[in-house]
């Protein structure tokens, strides 16, 4: 519990403190890559019908986040460079983490059949 506190003020001091350097650019890719990534799974359990798109699904509510965010901080801060580039990182982060997400993690298949009974493997599709 202790830890779980002391890395949830740390990244709340880190983050009041914006830079335009690789470590600020970079946690904005790596938060893209798992916030569209988690998209991308809630999207996969909970609306099965939306299964064929779920990857752009998360890719687009994660990038309209980040652009959210980033129109405030603008609005606030007046600093367009920053902005962009926080924008572009999550963007970049966003499309890489609803993809891995989408053809790597979720596509294992576990099926359970009554005549060809349980198997788990992994669907590959390749167009040629």
């Amino acid at each position: 519990m202790k830890l779980k506190a002391f890395v949830f003020s740390t990244l709340m001091a880190v983050s009041l403190f914006s830079a335009e350097d690789f470590n600020s650019e970079m946690s904005h890719f790596v938060g893209g890559t798992v916030l569209a990534g988690g998209i991308t799974a809630i999207v996969d359990h909970y609306y099965p019908e939306h299964r064929d798109d779920r990857g752009m699904i998360g890719f687009e509510i994660s990038s309209a986040i980040a652009l959210v965010d980033q129109t405030i901080q603008f609005v606030e801060y007046h600093n367009a460079k920053g902005q962009l580039l926080d924008l572009a990182a999550h963007v970049a982060g966003s499309a890489l983490g609803a993809c891995i997400t989408d053809l790597y993690i979720l596509s294992p298949v576990i099926h359970n059949s009554a005549s060809e009974g349980k198997y788990i493997g992994v669907s590959l599709r390749r167009t040629f």
